[in-house]
């Protein structure tokens, strides 16, 4: 006879005991950090579209130092809430 397999977060859940709080605010910040990191990949996709917008008149791209603080932040954010699990 076949036995029903049991799903994992089930059995995570089943482990975890009087601590499953826990487990979804892991789930949580896993994701949160997840997503931090990739915006500085979009931020530099920002910057380098401007920067062609602006090819020949660089002066007119005003706002690559805006997207570099903020790929900078959110990467940093990011190690931070990694660190937090």
């Amino acid at each position: 006879m076949k036995q029903k397999k049991q799903n994992e977060i089930f059995v995570l859940l089943g482990y975890a005991g009087k601590y499953k709080v826990l487990i979804f605010l892991g789930m949580f910040l896993s994701a949160v950090a997840m997503i931090m990191g990739m915006i500085p990949y979009v931020c530099i996709w920002l910057a380098a579209r401007d920067l062609i917008g602006a090819a020949p008149d660089w002066t007119k791209a005003t706002e690559i130092a805006k997207y570099g603080w903020l790929a900078f932040g959110f990467a940093f954010g990011g190690i931070i809430v990694y660190f937090l699990l």
